[in-house]
């Protein structure tokens, strides 16, 4: 008995440290460096950043860029999810865009708005941020919107047969009865996409760079853009191989300030706000409705224009969207010729050995701590540690990485992916034992069967549908990293695709992007993700407990 509890708490520790290695340290090794300088401890640094403009510059960017993108998305994705049962190809929809990667959509995105009339992604600043804005918003909606749509789904459904007696008019149930019945779960949503906005790197640097500058943005670290917020200013101290204890001080009061913030939430939270009823007129009601079918014809178009840019280019002889070209199939041959191939290659190796590693790890982990009382609070605070995760923490992961000789290979970046997954495929797993029958558990043990023999003989068989899901989550999750590659990798045999296709277009200061290329590459890709999200679904619904 003592030595399974030691193997148990063996584990458990194990498992903990490895997440940790990829959270908490580079948290401790960033904020070392702020404080310690020429082998003393100093607040100088610190205190040095806290006068400089170009810091507040970035902060004010990141909290107003952070408002925007959240009250943009949260709203759109509230009334996504209130037509989503109705209507399934809004769903469908919502489907596709959380299937295109980032590194593929983005760069479209950046392909249509600069080649049009009325943006200007260059020297306009307003431009620059709030088409940022909406990019961000659109890949976040997805989530927020199933998200929001469970928790609806979630509510009695006596409460709508009642109203219906009533009235008929729908906007009113949902503004009126469901929205008080979600509020917390709506603001955690609000709470989530914030800080997610506050962390945004892909979109302020693929999309613009940085942005234009603003009228104050000359600073002594150089220019600081409408979209330069803490990260994308901490990547470009980064690339200029600054001192890493500026760079220190500026991870230290990035992390500082999303603390702050979920302190302040948390806070603010457990108060109880009073809120005023208020009527609604019927014509408020009208210019919502009208309102809200304008937002979602105009999602549902940019998805379409979206998807036609992709395939347009990606069969087109001519590398800008709004320039008329011969169709061809060229641009396919031309990128399996240069090494697209090893790219897909790499992709595949990360994302397969990352899935593997994340389900075997995460289903002993939970299995381990479904016995212990605070199991599921130790588990909890394991994915409150992914808040603080960002491009401030990377930075310092390079310089781990680098001293214990594992920089620029494909094993960082599997370590790095399953260090981000493990925790919820462990939550995911811990709910599912919680639900597993206990008849059997004591049956088994009526029959002298060990809890070992137990957990591989009949719950890991029983397990088979979370497992293909928390590899799907772990595989795509990976397969579509792009930051962790752009940071630790730097020999281009070992791209995976996400940074291949980058190279393609680059940022916005490349006036010479391959689109072309960049799309027949992404239609490559998207075919891969489909292929094997399509092999896996069909697993998902697979359980021996039918057969009991």
């Amino acid at each position: 008995m003592v030595k399974y509890y030691m193997m148990d708490i063996l584990i458990i520790t194990l498992v903990f440290v490895f997440i940790l290695i990829f959270t908490i340290f580079p948290a401790i090794y960033a904020i070392l460096s702020a404080f310690i300088s020429n082998n003393g401890i100093s607040f100088g640094l610190l205190y040095q950043t806290l006068k400089a403009s170009y810091f507040y510059q970035s902060l004010f960017i990141s909290f107003a860029y952070s408002l925007t993108v959240t009250l943009i998305s949260t709203f759109v994705s509230f009334f996504l999810a209130k037509w989503m049962k109705k209507y399934k190809t809004i769903t469908f929809l919502l489907a596709v865009v959380w299937i295109i990667p980032p590194y593929i959509g983005i760069p479209i995105w950046r392909a249509m708005l600069e080649n049009t009339k009325f943006i200007n992604l260059y020297s306009n600043p307003f431009h620059t941020f709030f088409s940022a804005s909406l990019v961000s918003s659109w890949f976040l909606i997805p989530f927020s919107a199933f998200f929001i749509y469970s928790v609806v789904e979630k509510i009695n459904k006596k409460y709508f047969e009642a109203f219906s007696l009533e009235s008929n008019n729908f906007t009113i149930y949902y503004l009126k009865i469901v929205f008080p019945n979600i509020k917390n779960e709506f603001y955690s949503i609000l709470l989530l996409n914030f800080i997610n906005a506050f962390k945004d790197f892909q979109t302020p640097w693929l999309l613009t760079e940085g942005g234009a500058p603003t009228k104050f943005g000359l600073t002594a670290k150089g220019i600081i853009g409408s979209t330069t917020n803490l990260e994308v200013l901490i990547y470009k101290f980064f690339n200029s191989e600054i001192n890493i204890n500026e760079l220190g001080a500026i991870s230290t009061l990035t992390i500082f300030f999303i603390s702050f913030l979920i302190f302040v939430w948390y806070k603010l939270k457990n108060k109880q706000i009073k809120t005023t009823k208020k009527t609604i007129s019927l014509i408020r009601l009208n210019l919502l409705s009208y309102f809200e079918v304008i937002l979602i014809i105009l999602w549902i178009f940019s998805i379409i224009v979206i998807l036609y840019s992709i395939l347009h280019l990606s069969f087109s002889d001519s590398t800008n969207i709004f320039l008329k070209g011969n169709f061809t199939l060229n641009n396919f041959r031309y990128i399996i010729s240069d090494n697209f191939l090893t790219a897909i290659k790499n992709s595949l190796f990360i994302a397969v050995f990352t899935g593997f590693f994340t389900t075997f790890l995460s289903s002993i982990f939970a299995f381990k701590l479904s016995n212990y009382k605070n199991g599921e609070k130790f588990i909890s605070f394991l994915n409150s540690l992914k808040i603080i995760t960002g491009i401030h923490l990377l930075v310092f992961i390079f310089f781990l990485m680098a001293k214990v000789h594992l920089l620029n290979t494909l094993t960082s970046i599997i370590l790095l992916s399953v260090s981000r997954e493990l925790p919820l495929g462990t939550l995911l797993f811990f709910s599912f034992y919680k639900e597993f029958p206990r008849d059997l558990f004591y049956l088994s043990k009526l029959d002298g069967v060990s809890s070992n023999i137990f957990f591989w003989k009949i719950l890991i068989p029983n397990s088979i549908p979370i497992m293909i899901s928390i590899f799907l989550l772990g595989f795509l999750a990976s397969f579509n990293a792009f930051i962790s590659p752009l940071i630790l990798l730097f020999d281009e045999a070992k791209y995976p695709i996400s940074i291949k296709l980058f190279n393609y277009v680059g940022t916005i200061s490349n006036h010479y992007p391959e689109w072309n290329y960049f799309s027949a590459g992404s239609i490559l890709n998207l075919l891969i993700l489909l292929v094997i999200i399509f092999i896996l679904r069909k697993f998902v619904n697979f359980s021996y407990l039918k057969d009991l």
